[in-house]
């Protein structure tokens, strides 16, 4: 009888060590995912267009419509310069 309350105490002990490990991950997993980038922006130098214009989205300098409408003309720009060749079309 002994060793069953013992089993018991000690799984209830895990599973609220295991609660509160989790209930932590989800807590981390709600944060803002943007956050560390945006503390460290003097660390953080974007060397690509691409890198420039996703922070200016982050930092709100842009909206979400103005990004994509550059995105896709950085797009397009590349297609024209260096065009996709598939074996078979010449």
């Amino acid at each position: 009888m002994f060793v069953a309350l013992l089993m018991i105490a000690m799984v209830a002990f895990l599973m609220a060590t295991a609660w509160a490990a989790v209930k932590d991950d989800m807590a981390d997993d709600e944060a803002d995912p943007a956050k560390d980038f945006r503390q460290n922006d003097d660390a953080v130098k974007p060397e690509t267009l691409e890198g420039v214009l996703v922070k200016q989205l982050l930092d709100d300098e842009i909206n979400r419509l103005q990004y994509r409408r550059a995105m896709q003309r950085l797009a397009e720009r590349d297609a024209d310069r260096h065009p996709l060749a598939v074996p078979g079309d010449s």
